[in-house]
């Protein structure tokens, strides 16, 4: 569990072509594509195959500058939350990104709380 896992994980996954507003489906993604929600669940299925425990990774959905509505995945690491998002090449802080956080999930659970 490292920091590289995460760099390779959103940088890979970041190749995949993306379509905007498909569905909110929350399934990984394929490799024709598809929207925000799919990347940041194909992001947590390849960190948890990676061997990162569940409980370090959440689902997590916020508005972003233009103010559209998106989904990314957060992962702890040591005392730092980053961010995994197809709308950067690299894993970012999450207290550097300019969203307005909406909903995350909680570690672990199926559940979501407000961020």
């Amino acid at each position: 569990m490292n920091f590289d896992d995460l760099r390779l994980v959103n940088a890979k996954v970041n190749l995949l072509p993306y379509k905007a507003d498909v569905d909110d489906d929350w399934k990984p993604i394929t490799e024709d594509g598809d929207d925000c929600d799919s990347y940041a669940t194909e992001k947590y299925r390849r960190l948890v195959v990676a061997g990162w425990p569940k409980s370090a990774l959440r689902l997590a959905t916020c508005w972003v500058e233009t103010g559209e509505y998106h989904a990314v995945l957060l992962a702890d690491l040591g005392e730092e939350t980053w961010v995994l998002d197809n709308r950067y090449p690299h894993p970012t802080e999450y207290a550097l990104l300019p969203y307005k956080w909406h909903l995350g999930q909680v570690a672990g659970t199926q559940r979501w709380e407000k961020l």
